[in-house]
This record gives C-alpha cells, sequence and structure tokens, in this order.
C-alpha cells in the first residue's frame, strides 16, 4: 500500500517532528545566541584590556612630545595591518594612519583602505592625554575568526541534526500512514459488510496503533460471531417453517379437489393466497441471508447492464399494460457491471414490480441506464425523507402500504444484493414519486 506524501505530511508523527524540530531550532539558535553574545563579549573585554595597556604606556611620560615620540617610534615597526597608533597633537598628526576617525572611547571601525594595506575591521579606543587625543586600534580578526566558528557550527552541526530529524520523522509519519492506510481499509470493508475483514500484520514493533488494531479485529470477530448466529437462526427459522407451511399449501390444494362439484372455495382462495405469501416471505429472508453471507461473489462476471435491463423491461411490459401502465428503458450509456445476472435481474425485477404497484393507472415508470448507474423512477407517491432509512429494514412497510400485496422485503433484497456487488443504493424523491438510483462499481 503506497501512502499518498500529503497525507504523511498532515499525519500527526509528522506534525510532532515539524514542532519538534521548530522547538530544537528555537533552543538551539538562543542557546548559539548566548553563545556568541558572551564569546563576542569576552573578546571584547579582552581587547579593551590590551588597548588600555597600551594607551598607559604610550601616555605614560605626561609630555606631548614624550607621546608624540613614543608613537612615531612603535608605529615604525608595528604593522599597521594588526595595530593602528595615531597621536592627535598641536603639531599634526603622529602615527602609522591619518584618515578619518569617527566616534570616541571603545568602537568598531572599518577603515577606507584602496591601497588594502590595513585590515577589514578594528576595536578602536581614544583617550584624552596631554597636548592632544590617542587613539589605538586592534585587528578584529578574532571576532570575524569567532563568527566563522560560529557558522561552522551552525552549518555542520545543527543543519545536518535537523535534516537527520526530518528525515526520521518521515520516515516514522510514512510507517504510520501505511499502518492508518491498513486500518481504514479494513475498516471500508467491514463498513461495506464484509465482516471476515482482519487487519494484516502490521510492521514494526508494536505500539498504540498495534493496539488499536487488536481492538479493531477483536471488534469485528465478534460483530461477525453475532451477526453470523443472527442469520443462522433467521435462515433456520425460515426454512423449519417453509416446510409445513408448503405442506399446508399441497393440503389446501387436497382439499378444493375434494370438494363437491359446484361448492363455493373463496375461503380455500384466500388461504392458499396467505400461505403464498408466507412461503414468498421465507424464501425471500432465506434469499437475503445466503446473500449477505457472501456466497454468491464466487459466480460474478461481467454483465451488460443496459442489456439486462432492457431484457427485464420487456419481460414486465405485458404486465405493465394490463395495470394500463408505460414501461419505458432509456440508455444514455453503456457499460459492464461485475456481478451476478441472476440476482442483478432479480433486483431490477422487485424495482419494476415495487414501481409498476404503487404508480397510479396511466402514468409511466422509467428506466435510465446511464454507464453502471441505474435510475428506475415512478409517479407513485414517494416515501417521505424520514422512512427511507426505515423501508430498507427486513419487513417494515409504511402504514399506507400495510393493505396492499407485499412482504416488506423487496427493498431490504435490494439492498442486500447492491451490497454484496459493492454498489450504493440512494432513494430520491421524483416530485412526484420516488427514484431509485442505483451504482454498481465497473468491470
Amino acid at each position: 500500500m503506497t501512502a499518498d506524501w500529503r497525507d504523511i505530511l498532515r499525519s500527526t508523527p509528522m506534525r510532532l517532528t515539524l514542532r519538534l524540530v521548530a522547538l530544537f531550532l528555537v533552543i538551539s539558535l538562543l542557546t548559539f545566541a548566548a553563545t556568541w553574545w558572551l564569546a563576542n563579549k569576552t573578546l571584547l573585554d579582552a581587547a579593551e584590556d590590551t588597548l588600555d595597556v597600551e594607551l598607559d604606556e604610550l601616555s605614560a611620560s605626561g609630555d606631548p612630545k614624550g607621546i608624540a615620540d613614543a608613537v612615531a617610534a612603535i608605529s615604525n615597526k608595528t604593522d599597521p595591518e594588526n595595530l593602528i597608533l595615531r597621536y592627535d597633537g598641536t603639531h599634526g598628526i603622529v602615527g602609522n594612519y591619518d584618515g578619518a576617525l569617527p566616534g570616541e572611547g571603545l568602537r568598531e571601525f572599518d577603515p577606507d583602505d584602496p591601497a588594502d594595506h590595513l585590515s577589514d575591521r578594528y576595536i578602536l579606543k581614544s583617550r584624552d592625554v596631554p597636548g592632544g587625543q590617542l587613539t589605538v586600534g586592534e585587528s578584529a580578526d578574532a571576532f570575524d575568526e569567532l563568527r566563522e566558528v560560529f557558522g561552522q557550527v551552525l552549518s555542520f552541526t545543527l543543519l545536518p541534526t535537523v535534516l537527520l530529524v526530518l528525515a526520521a520523522g518521515l520516515l516514522s509519519a510514512r510507517r504510520a500512514a501505511r499502518r492508518l492506510g491498513a486500518i481504514e481499509a479494513t475498516l471500508d470493508r467491514l463498513r461495506g459488510g464484509d465482516l471476515s475483514a482482519r487487519l494484516p500484520d502490521l510492521p514494526g514493533p508494536a505500539d498504540d496503533l498495534s493496539r488499536v488494531g487488536i481492538g479493531i479485529d477483536r471488534l469485528a470477530e465478534a460483530q461477525q460471531s453475532s451477526t453470523e448466529a443472527l442469520r443462522q437462526v433467521s435462515a433456520d427459522i425460515a426454512h423449519d417453517l417453509k416446510t409445513p407451511i408448503q405442506r399446508l399449501a399441497v393440503q389446501l390444494a387436497q382439499t378444493r379437489d375434494e370438494l363437491p362439484e359446484g361448492v363455493a372455495s373463496q375461503a380455500l382462495d384466500r388461504a392458499e393466497a396467505e400461505v403464498a405469501g408466507i412461503v414468498s416471505t421465507f424464501q425471500s429472508l432465506l434469499s437475503i441471508a445466503q446473500i449477505e453471507g457472501g456466497s454468491p461473489r464466487a459466480r460474478f462476471q461481467p454483465v451488460d447492464l443496459s442489456a439486462l435491463v432492457t431484457t427485464m423491461a420487456e419481460l414486465y411490459e405485458p404486465a405493465a399494460e394490463e395495470g394500463s401502465h408505460r414501461l419505458s428503458v432509456v440508455v444514455l450509456s453503456r457499460s459492464a457491471v461485475l456481478g451476478d445476472r441472476a440476482l442483478l435481474g432479480q433486483v431490477i425485477a422487485n424495482l419494476i414490480e415495487n414501481a409498476l404497484r404503487h404508480t397510479p393507472p396511466g402514468s409511466a415508470v422509467l428506466l435510465t441506464v446511464d454507464g453502471p448507474r441505474l435510475t428506475v423512477a415512478d409517479t407513485g407517491p414517494g416515501i417521505p425523507p424520514d422512512e427511507r432509512d426505515k423501508v430498507l429494514r427486513r419487513l417494515y412497510r409504511l402504514d399506507r402500504s400495510r393493505s396492499t400485496p407485499g412482504s416488506g422485503l423487496g427493498l431490504s433484497l435490494v439492498e442486500a444484493v447492491v451490497k454484496l456487488h459493492g454498489g450504493k443504493l440512494d432513494l430520491q424523491e421524483n416530485a412526484p414519486g420516488l427514484r431509485v438510483v442505483i451504482t454498481l462499481p465497473t468491470t
């Protein structure tokens, strides 16, 4: 099972990973910032101490001429790239740098050096001394090296760590997505009526999803046992009662044959009709139990739905004309569906009979085939929206239908067959009447 990457990115493990990565980044960056500030301050304090020592030594004479001579002597043997010395006295500038020096006190300085004889940056400190101002500047290469070291630490430790954590999160999320996909697929099969569905072996060590899977399997097993027991009881009752009722029908027929010629037999006619209805009801219950058991799936093969609908409509055309109804078939597009031809034919027959039973004389029943979708529309009284789920129950009948022939199993049988085929049954308003829409999976 291949997980969609969008689902993986939206998964809980991936979201937790991203939150942890964000928290890790915030803490790491704050830690780096604090460390950088402390290291920079330490270097700056050390540079200031060094500059103070230089200033003290150069101004130790306390005489302007002595200060100027000291600055000139040290400037002659000092590389300005490492150290800047300058004395702004009454007789002009003495030192190895005569450019502009903005600011006062301890400060950073980026000199304008077209000849490239100076460093890119200096830490300067100026002090008022006898006869003028004395300035000493130390190259800030140490600070640049510190920045470079911190940049390397960020590049070679923090970023790879984040990438590794993200990769681990993606793998974990992908694994969780596969496991969730297996759980969703099993739940879909259970919801579709396949109570034998169970979760496959989930890869990896046991975790909370494994416990959820075990719980789902236990629930499905209990549901399957209960449902099978209920189906078996229903089938047993229907089967055990069907035989004596059929014997009763035979005895009624024999009684009719034994009656003298000319004796009225209306009571026997009604009794035989009731017995026939009971037999039909039990036969429908047995058919539903067999269909819900899933055994007809072994007979599935491609079926031309439009051809089957046309055939069934032709078979019911005489019955429709007898009841002053019109039966019309419209084929918008043809498509083959995978299923049992006999069961699908029974579904179409049930829907046609139901529509003819409730459609007023002179009205039409319209069957529309659009690929794998079949629509049967009538102009009868329809079904109220709040009753549409109830009419799919076994033996449930609307109050107005209790005086009409039927067992209340027609739509239940239709729903069972549609579910067996993995299709969808929808009852809609036809204004007036009922529109039954069945959508089946294609081959």
